[in-house]
Formats: C-alpha cells, structure tokens, sequence
C-alpha cells in the first residue's frame, strides 16, 4: 500500500466526486479502435465509482450539451480554433444516446446528473451550489479532456477553496503531450494528482 496516499486520507465526509464529462460519446465511441483504447479508463472509472458509493460519497455526473439549433453555442474567436478550423466547444446534443453515460457507469437514482455548456464543472450548472448545501469541501475528479474541462475545474475548485484529489487513470485527452503536461505540472499547482490505486488507498 502506498504510504504516501494512507498519510494523507481523504475525508469521505465532507468528500464529493465529480465524473466529469464520461459521457458515450467519449467512453464507449463507434469506432473499434477508439473504443479499446478508452475501455481502461471506463473500468477504472467503474472501479472509482464504485468505492465512492461504498463510502457514502455524493457522485456528482456532468455532461457537455448543446441544443440541436446551437442557439447556446458561442463561437468565440480562439486561437486554436482558427488553426484547426474546429469550434472551441464541440458538445454532444442534448437529449441523443451519446450524451448518455455507459451502463457500467450509469447514474443511480440517489446521484446527481447535470448539464453542462461550457467547459468548467461548476460555471452555470449548480453543482457549486449542491456542494454547499451537502456541506462538502472536498472533491474527487477526473474526466476529459484532462487539458481543458478538468483542468478548467481544477482551477476554479482551487479559487472555491475546495480540497482537490484528481484521479490520472480516470483522465483522458486527444492530444498526448497536453494530458501530461496538465497532469504533471499545472493541475499540481491547483490539487493532488493520484493514481487510482493511491486514491482508493486514500478512501480507505
């Protein structure tokens, strides 16, 4: 068992996690190919899930929508989105199969589930407000991509004061080098960044 991890326990009271974005479209995607490279992830966040519920901690699920007609997407002018030729945000719509969540990781009635139009966990969707009223100051996370949404709410979860752990095997992203980099250096500066078997140790 990891020392480490076993000094510093996370305190399933006052804990929440949050499954950011593990939506079908990004877990259990069409292509063959695709979809063996991200099974790992799934059954890690299957495992994750799993021991959170066993410790009585809220899981928190959000999932990136937009409206069929895009009434609610901005198209900002960014640099990476005029280099790729590609919209800032590309979210699943609202209310098809792939902004669904695979059935090994399926919400339970007891969760809570929340849209999501922009890439933070927390800007316009209430989970902010739920973590308050559950009285929870501390947040499990992972999700993707690791670079950009988790990040993003790393980063803001470091401004509410909220006590951070992020789960790498439960983090994904498209672009190898920006997964690591945030995984290895930026979102240090914002959380405690473990592997799964070291954050279950830390749940124990």
């Amino acid at each position: 068992m990891n020392t480490r991890a076993t000094s510093e326990p996370i305190d399933t009271a006052r804990a929440a996690l949050i499954v950011y974005d593990a939506c079908r479209r990004a877990l259990t995607p069409a292509d063959p190919g695709r979809r063996a490279a991200m099974r790992p992830v799934l059954d890690a966040w299957a495992t994750l899930i799993g021991a959170c519920r066993k410790h009585g901690m809220p899981v928190i699920y959000t999932t990136p929508v937009s409206r069929a007609d895009g009434a609610d997407v901005v198209l900002l002018p960014t640099d990476l989105s005029v280099e790729t030729g590609v919209p800032s945000l590309t979210n699943c719509v609202e209310g098809t199969p792939d902004a669904g969540f695979p059935d090994e990781i399926a919400p339970r009635p007891e969760d809570y589930v929340y849209l999501k139009r922009r890439p933070s966990a927390f800007y316009g969707t209430g989970v902010a407000e739920l973590l308050r009223t559950l009285r929870r100051t501390a947040l499990v996370i992972g999700g993707g991509a690791t670079n950009r949404g988790v990040e993003t709410s790393v980063r803001e979860a470091f401004s509410m004061d909220l006590d951070t752990v992020v789960v790498r095997e439960c983090c994904w992203g498209g672009d190898a080098k920006a997964h690591a980099y945030s995984l290895d250096t930026s979102m240090k500066m914002y959380a405690r960044v473990r592997s799964l078997e070291q954050a279950l140790a830390m749940l124990a």
